[in-house]
């Protein structure tokens, strides 16, 4: 089975305003990530909510995605995935040689098909358990994971990130070279949410 988790508990700090509910085209930032990810072949997306932006519980299940709603804010991305972690690991129990995709809130520009080839480099080499996509020799998100990294992830010391833990399995990582520049994109300022209204009206 294959599982996206969404981190959904920032606070916006230099948008202004909570960027996953703003408008893009017909839906919100929200809407439209997790329906790439679906798109792109994703059968389990879990958006994983911050107690501070409860308007995006319903914006993520009307989308199709399942959402784990935290109590309590979290101090990174990697606190906030690994409460996603456990959440779909006692629901769903998946396999060591299962894929997720870890797909930052604020990484919204990458296509349906960037997601497509992510799975399809892992389906053809076995051996690889990190596919990350590159665009002109930069990577960006989402980023596959193979589900046995999980234990890993959840034993990294307070303060480090899901991508130092990476950096120890560069030999168990493979590069998926794609043409969409969204991979690379963030979503922190106006001046990015408007780049990206540019990319999906283009």
């Amino acid at each position: 089975m294959t599982f996206a988790v969404i981190p959904a508990c920032g606070h916006s700090t230099r948008m202004g305003q909570p960027k996953l509910s703003l408008p893009l085209g017909n839906l919100t930032v929200m809407e439209y990530v997790v329906g790439t990810l679906r798109e792109g072949g994703v059968e389990c997306v879990l958006v994983v909510v911050g107690p501070h932006v409860p308007e995006l519980i319903p914006l993520a299940r009307n989308a199709g995605a399942e959402v784990l709603a935290l109590a309590a804010s979290t101090p990174d991305m990697r606190s906030t995935a690994v409460h996603g972690l456990a959440w779909i690991e006692n629901r769903y129990h998946p396999r060591p040689e299962d894929a997720w995709l870890l797909a930052p809130a604020d990484r919204p520009g990458f296509s349906a098909n960037v997601v497509r080839q992510l799975f399809s480099l892992a389906k053809e080499d076995p051996t690889c358990s990190v596919v990350v996509p590159a665009y002109e020799t930069r990577r960006g998100h989402p980023v596959l994971i193979r589900w046995h990294h999980v234990v890993g992830i959840r034993s990294l010391p307070s303060g480090e990130g899901i991508n130092a833990y990476l950096r120890l399995h560069a030999a168990e990582t493979r590069e998926v070279t794609v043409t969409d520049p969204g991979i690379l994109a963030n979503l922190d300022t106006p001046e990015d949410y408007a780049r990206l209204r540019e990319k999906i009206h283009d």
